[in-house]
This record gives structure tokens, C-alpha cells and sequence, in this order.
């Protein structure tokens, strides 16, 4: 099994404008479970907000294989929600590592 844990920085520079862009963020990839073979749990979640160097949300998913990551990476439904992450990101960073 991989876990694959992402994390951004959001373009919005007040607490609802990053809140609008988990939220949307969050109903985009999180009815991916089911829809995408291999993609066995997948959750978006928000930064508490205590620490300003934090990152502002974090993807953590886990796949049956590193076949089904690549799978899931490429899958229509998933490039699907690219455009949307890409317009409300500036940064991101990730990590894939086995269980």
C-alpha cells in the first residue's frame, strides 16, 4: 500500500478565500474514492491555522499499489480537478512512501 500526502500554499490571502478553496478542493477529489480502481481513501483537510509557516492544506490518500497511484495520477476524473487546483494554489509539495 502507498500513502501519498500533498500539501499547498493557496493563492487567497484572507481565512475565507482559503476556506472557499479547500472546501472546493475537498468536494472535487474526495468522490474520487469509488470512481478511481486502487484509490482506497483520500481526504483534504485544512491547516488549523496556529503555526504561520504551515502549509495551508494537505491531500493524504492511500492506494493499493504504487500501479494504482500511477493510475490514479493519470485517471481522467482526477486530471479533471487539475485546472481548479492549479487556480487557487501557489505551491506545493509531496511525498509517496510505502505502508
Amino acid at each position: 500500500m502507498i500513502r501519498h500526502i500533498v500539501s499547498w500554499t493557496l493563492q487567497a490571502p484572507d481565512a475565507e478565500g482559503k476556506a472557499a478553496a479547500i472546501e472546493g478542493m475537498r468536494e472535487r477529489l474526495e468522490p474520487l474514492v469509488g470512481v478511481i480502481p486502487g484509490l482506497m481513501s483520500l481526504v483534504v483537510r485544512g491547516d488549523i491555522g496556529q503555526v504561520e509557516a504551515n502549509w495551508d492544506v494537505v491531500l493524504v490518500s492511500e492506494h493499493e499499489s504504487a500501479e494504482a497511484l500511477a493510475a490514479y495520477q493519470v485517471h481522467p476524473d482526477h486530471v479533471a480537478v487539475a485546472p481548479f487546483v492549479r487556480s487557487v494554489v501557489v505551491d506545493k509539495s509531496c511525498v509517496d512512501y510505502e505502508l
